[in-house]
């Protein structure tokens, strides 16, 4: 979202762990990773910025993160340019006073819930479409297999996933996420019992702790994505799957009938019967409708300019 809005013209910051990348025009700012032991010295370091920023009348602050440390202490001296876009189906009304964004008309759907406006707003997220695109030299051309890309948590359900290569052992199926390498201790925790699960397959091949570019390859030459996850906000995985020109056949929970064109992108399943009629017939789906669909619904463009509108509206006073 950086890049496109950065496209757009607009004066982008961004706070990151060293080695991140700015965006072609903005400016990155490096502050160390957030843990329980150093998050004072993260925070001393946005603040010390936003304190020079303030006199800037067209900035807008956008918390669009996992943490929102700072988010209280930005709102209370600056209000009316705070714009919070939560990550996550837990909203907690005290740190999300104003402007909030959600992922998805889900998300929002549970914002209301807990006592936010109905006027609050939504922007479905995106991906580089431009990067997570099919091979340019075999495009749509398929290797075959069924692919689970994710974290090893149980949220992610991928023991569901190990479950259905059970139940097909004449297909194909890849393993891939965070197993321990770069991956949080409750990962790896999981990632251990998960390999063992899926080292009893014979049809199952592990990939540990793909890179980017091993990720959109998987992507590329995967039949389809199997993405099991229960309810989330969005569904990047998704969005960057259908990019490559791969469909995804996924749970029928949480954002992900917003992203899903039904027997065109990909199937929903809610029981076990149905992700077996989705692996069935996943030779229905259309690689090439997958790539247009995101194309036209998941590039980051589109992502950056309903953002730019938003802070508009806010520089105007709006609020919601």
């Amino acid at each position: 979202m950086a890049c496109g809005l950065d496209s757009l013209g607009l004066e982008i910051h961004i706070f990151a762990i060293p080695g991140s990348q700015p965006t072609p025009n903005g400016f990155l700012h490096y502050v160390p990773e957030c843990t329980l032991d150093n998050y004072w010295i993260y925070e001393q370091a946005l603040i010390k910025f936003y304190k020079n920023m303030l006199k800037d009348e067209d900035f807008v602050w956008h918390d669009f993160c996992h943490t929102h440390i700072i988010h209280d202490y930005i709102y209370w001296n600056h209000k009316s340019n705070v714009i919070s876009t939560p990550w996550g189906v837990f909203i907690q009304r005290p740190f999300y006073r104003n402007h909030l964004v959600t992922w998805s008309r889900f998300q929002r759907g549970l914002a209301v819930q807990q006592g936010f406006p109905t006027s609050t707003r939504y922007v479905h997220g995106g991906t580089n479409t431009e990067q997570f695109s099919p091979d340019p030299d075999k495009p749509y051309e398929k290797d075959g297999y069924f692919l689970f890309c994710a974290r090893m948590h149980p949220d992610k359900q991928p023991d569901l996933f190990l479950h259905l290569a059970e139940m097909f052992p004449s297909e194909q199926f890849v393993l891939a996420g965070s197993f321990g390498k770069h991956a949080t201790p409750d990962h790896a925790y999981y990632g251990k019992i998960y390999a063992e699960m899926a080292q009893k397959l014979s049809n199952v091949k592990i990939e540990r702790d793909p890179t980017k570019q091993k990720q959109i390859e998987l992507y590329r030459r995967a039949k389809a994505v199997i993405h099991p996850s229960r309810s989330e906000c969005f569904g990047l995985v998704i969005v960057e799957s259908l990019a490559t020109g791969t469909p995804v056949i996924t749970s029928n929970e949480g954002a992900f009938p917003e992203i899903i064109i039904e027997g065109k992108t990909g199937f929903l399943a809610s029981t076990i019967e149905q992700y077996v009629n989705a692996i069935k017939n996943v030779d229905v789906l259309s690689p090439e409708a997958c790539r247009k669909d995101a194309e036209t619904r998941w590039n980051r463009r589109r992502v950056a300019e309903q953002y730019k509108q938003i802070y508009e509206d806010v520089l105007k006073g709006e609020v919601f």
